[in-house]
């Protein structure tokens, strides 16, 4: 009998063990924090040494110290393009060389997983893409004599394997006015500038209008307009 009662009791202590690990495993498992990557919406290359400024999303924890990315077409000048976060920084800057810079689409994955002081993971990395080109410029200029206006517009591009701006040749671009008193622009005319990246429009307004000229882009070139000027 005394044999019995014991068997008994072993019997129970395994089946509250057994319940025990059953609600262990049944708990859910806290879910992992994600850590977004915040870049420039868009990559603007026009000098020898172009600076960004990358930061860490709000959603990132506060307790990430390291948080790596690698860009692809490469947009750092470190291996694989990493984008580095060291000793807990939330922000960092990195720079695109004029001469070799990425165009198009840029995406920056995750290296790794986020992680705290002591190196172990506090967060998943999400992905981030940008849009790198190069710049244009453009200048207008006028003057009026009599009843006639003329608008003098240049345009240049920046040209990476040149490492400079270079007059844009053969590029039609819009020239637009608004009269004194209005917050619309319309089209005046469209003009192709000549070889060396110049055009003049000469017509007759009756009146002084405000100008600018809108130079449209291409996939490897941002657009752009000019200044204004009243003539």
């Amino acid at each position: 009998m005394k044999l019995y009662k014991t068997t008994l009791a072993v019997l129970a202590l395994m089946a509250a063990s057994l319940v025990a690990i059953q609600s262990a495993d049944a708990a859910p498992q806290q879910a992992t924090a994600t850590c977004s990557l915040v870049v420039p919406s868009r990559l603007s290359i026009g000098a020898a040494n172009n600076n960004f400024v990358a930061k860490l999303g709000a959603n990132c924890p506060a307790s990430v110290y390291t948080a790596v990315w690698k860009s692809t077409p490469a947009a750092t000048m470190y291996p694989e393009g990493r984008l580095q976060f060291l000793y807990g920084a939330r922000d960092v800057s990195f720079t695109i060389l004029g001469e070799v810079p990425p165009i198009g689409t840029v995406t920056f994955k995750p290296a790794g997983g986020a992680t705290a002081f002591d190196g172990t993971k506090v967060a998943d990395l999400a992905s981030a893409t940008t849009i790198s080109r190069c710049t244009s410029a453009v200048a207008l200029t006028g003057g009026r004599k009599g009843s006639r206006t003329a608008l003098l517009t240049t345009v240049s591009y920046w040209r990476p394997n040149s490492s400079r701006y270079i007059r844009w040749a053969n590029k039609q671009v819009l020239i637009q006015y608004q009269d004194i008193g209005t917050s619309t622009w319309k089209g005046l005319a469209y003009v192709t500038t000549n070889s060396v990246g110049q055009v003049t429009y000469n017509y007759c307004p009756n009146r002084t209008r405000r100008y600018r000229v809108y130079v449209p882009g291409t996939s490897s070139i941002w657009n752009i307009f000019s200044p204004v000027i009243s003539r």
